[in-house]
C-alpha cells in the first residue's frame, strides 16, 4: 500500500515563549508564518527536512539566521532576528556613555 503526500501544517501568527523546538532528524511538512519566537531554542540539523520559516521573528533565540536549503526543503523568507536583550542593552550602556562623555569634554 503506498501512501499519498504527507499534510503541510501551517502554524500561522502564533507565538512562542522559552520553548524548545527539536527539529533534528525529522520530515515535517511544517511551516511558521508570521510567528514570533521569544526565548526559544530550535534544534536544526542535516537531517532536518521540509520545514519554512516566513515573516518570523526571533528574540532572545539561540539562532541569529536560518539558511535555506531547497533540496532538503528548508524554506526562510523574511524573518527577522533581534539581537538577545543582554546584547542590546550593553550597546546602550556604551552608546550612553559615550554620549555623556561627548556631552561632558563640549562643557569644558
Amino acid at each position: 500500500m503506498s501512501q499519498g503526500p504527507t499534510e503541510e501544517r501551517v502554524i500561522w501568527r502564533e507565538r512562542f515563549q522559552a520553548g524548545c523546538f527539536d527539529f533534528r532528524g525529522k520530515s515535517l511538512f511544517t511551516r511558521f508564518d508570521g510567528c514570533e519566537f521569544v526565548k526559544c531554542t530550535l534544534l536544526i540539523d542535516d537531517g532536518t527536512e521540509q520545514l519554512a520559516f516566513t515573516e518570523c521573528v526571533f528574540k532572545d533565540c539561540n539562532i541569529d539566521q536560518l539558511e535555506q536549503d531547497e533540496a532538503r526543503g528548508l524554506y526562510v523568507k523574511d524573518n527577522f532576528f533581534d539581537r538577545p536583550l543582554e546584547e542590546r542593552r550593553a550597546d546602550f550602556q556604551k552608546r550612553l556613555a559615550q554620549a555623556l562623555a561627548a556631552r561632558n569634554a563640549k562643557e569644558k
